[in-house]
């Protein structure tokens, strides 16, 4: 065995939509792992169980190109697609420290990130964690400490950098932030002297806060209800600019009362934020509080709470708070005899 590197995923607290036009927002990382290891072997090899890919035989050219046997299918190429993407730009970067090209297996694991029981994907993030997790491996294996904060840094902009190509130039960079630096975030997209994009700031975890992830059933394309209110933003850009005003207001509120600890301020925010989300779902047509999140709100609010969807809405995962560990309790077993999963995660720590 060479290295082996991990990764979590994401839950965000507040700031969706907002934080693509500069707001700040508030994101965990969570512990579900993207795993990839890295071992001698007589060729290139990559393997990766939770999408049916066993020892896919590769070639590696002096620029780091990745180069598939001409019998690899066309399917495994596009299920590689994103770890090709990923791990050239990453490579580019490593091979700079003179890292060793011996042929090696390169096994990733996204397993963490999908429900067998239910047969879907959660809504953790397991792109970005699986972008970080190769990054870490190469870093390990050109001798770098991806402990130290420095390290950590490079490989956030690293990663946010190749994932940003993997997909087109889309994205925020948030999943990507919890993913290499852990912990609770306070994110947002901006640019430093040395066009870097700034590192977030990461904050105290607040150990007391009551919360409760739950799944809606069914997963859902970040990249087309991104797509929709963009289109928004092109067809009405004055509706557009007031609404992300809005929710930038309140999720500076929201981040301002997470790092006081203040749970009053903090309900108050996730509620109005839940409320603004909503009319930007109206506006946009899109369905950001669907039917599902609307029936989960109101069990979740009927019991003491609040509640929003985490990331784009319309299904995968949402976050409920309380104002006593109590009150989460008996929202917990509501919510379950209501016919709805109730995910156990915890803050990942860095």
């Amino acid at each position: 065995m060479l290295v082996k590197a991990s990764a979590p995923g994401k839950l965000i607290l507040i700031g969706e939509y907002a934080v693509l036009e500069g707001a700040p927002s508030l994101v965990c990382a969570v512990d579900r792992f993207a795993h990839v290891e890295i071992s001698e072997s007589a060729g290139f090899l990559v393997s990766a169980a939770s999408i049916e890919i066993e020892n896919v035989s590769f070639s590696l050219t002096e620029n780091g190109l990745v180069l598939f046997e001409n019998d690899v299918d066309v399917l495994t190429r596009k299920k590689l697609s994103f770890f090709k993407t990923t791990f050239e730009y990453a490579w580019q970067y490593c091979k700079s420290c003179k890292l060793s090209i011996n042929p090696f297996h390169i096994k990733i694991d996204t397993g963490a990130f999908y429900s067998t029981e239910l047969n879907t994907k959660l809504g953790f993030g397991s792109s970005a964690a699986l972008t970080v997790g190769i990054v870490k491996a190469l870093f390990l294996l050109a001798g770098k400490k991806v402990d130290d904060t420095e390290e950590q840094n490079r490989i956030f902009r690293l990663s946010l950098a190749a994932h940003k190509k993997a997909q087109g130039g889309l994205g925020s960079g948030i999943d990507i932030a919890a993913s290499a630096l852990s912990g609770i975030l306070q994110y947002r997209v901006g640019i430093n002297k040395l066009a870097e994009q700034l590192i977030p700031e990461r904050l105290d975890v607040w150990t007391g806060l009551p919360m409760l992830v739950i799944f809606t059933g069914s997963s859902e394309s970040t990249r087309k209800m991104v797509a929709g209110v963009s289109q928004l933003k092109k067809e009405k850009p004055k509706l557009y600019k007031q609404l992300m005003r809005d929710l930038e207001a309140e999720s500076v509120r929201g981040c301002a009362a997470y790092k006081a600890k203040s749970i009053d301020l903090f309900l108050t925010s996730i509620k109005n934020y839940n409320d603004l989300m909503a009319a930007l779902g109206e506006k946009s047509g899109m369905p950001i509080i669907s039917p599902v999140h609307q029936n989960i709100s109101a069990i979740v609010v009927d019991n003491g709470g609040v509640y929003k969807p985490s990331g784009a809405g319309s299904g995968d995962i949402g976050v409920a708070f309380a104002g006593s560990p109590e009150k989460i309790t008996a929202i917990k077993q509501v919510i379950e005899k209501s016919g709805f999963t109730c995910l156990d995660v915890n803050i990942a720590r860095a």
